[in-house]
């Protein structure tokens, strides 16, 4: 669980829906308080994307394909596929999807499934994102929204805050928004630059800026995408930020900057 638990702190640093996140813990959940439903047989099955074991707890009326369980981190409960998205377990997913579930059925704190899938990654050395980066496909391609809520993050500003740069780039393909929902230069949430520049994730700043992100958006009453890495002292990104805002309207990025700030590490 140790990628939902960064997930978690990060949240609270950054204040936002999530700050609300109640952890749970990742032992002794036993039935949920309101079903009476076995959550630790299913939370074993969505972790093992044992796909075979969900659909026999579903067609013999044990759970529902929409059922909301308390799970580590969602005290007040989850959906299934937010759980199974999550966990990256693809099989699970594709189930779920085709019995009727809701794509977009979101945790307490205004997750979607496409945010979960966009942020976490495979546990053990490798650290491989290729299951999450699966189901990311998997959530659009069955029609999953590319954004969210209004004034709440986004699955690209998931994938930016933790450098899960296949899914970012899938997801701008896709036509995610790269300014979330700002408008006249302000924002109330993080837009997804704003989240890379604070962790100092620089091949993401520059993906973004390639891509058109607006370095001039602010958070209200708070920071540009330049601020947080000043804030944050990530000397590495900060000229990149400074560089896309001198540009004078309609200049690109990557005609204007790319030379000037390829080699500031």
């Amino acid at each position: 669980m140790r990628n939902f638990f960064s997930l978690a702190r990060a949240m609270r640093v950054l204040g936002g829906v999530a700050t609300a996140l109640a952890l749970g813990g990742c032992a002794g959940m036993g039935g949920d308080y309101r079903s009476g439903v076995d959550t630790e047989t299913v939370i074993n099955a969505i972790e093992q994307d044992d796909a075979s074991a969900l659909r026999a707890m579903v067609s013999r009326g044990t759970i529902s394909v929409n059922q909301r369980l308390r799970a580590p981190g969602y005290s007040g409960g989850a959906p299934l596929i937010a759980l199974a998205a999550r966990a990256g377990s693809v099989e699970i997913l594709r189930y779920l999807i085709a019995a009727g579930a809701d794509i977009n059925a979101s945790t307490p704190v205004n997750e979607t499934p496409l945010m979960l899938a966009a942020y976490f990654y495979g546990e053990g050395g490798s650290g491989s994102a290729d299951r999450h980066d699966a189901a990311v496909r998997l959530l659009v391609e069955s029609g999953a929204s590319l954004e969210n809520v209004p004034n709440n993050y986004t699955p690209l500003a998931y994938a930016a805050y933790n450098n899960r740069q296949r899914a970012l780039r899938y997801l701008i393909e896709r036509g995610a928004r790269l300014d979330a929902d700002a408008s006249g230069g302000m924002v109330y949430v993080n837009t997804p630059l704003m989240m890379a520049a604070m962790q100092g994730h620089r091949d993401v700043v520059r993906v973004l800026l390639l891509a058109g992100a607006d370095p001039l958006v602010r958070v209200r009453n708070g920071h540009t995408a330049r601020e947080f890495a000043l804030k944050y002292r990530h000397s590495h990104v900060e000229p990149m930020l400074a560089c896309a805002e001198s540009l004078p309207s309609g200049l690109r990025y990557a005609q204007h900057c790319e030379g000037r700030v390829a080699t500031t590490r």
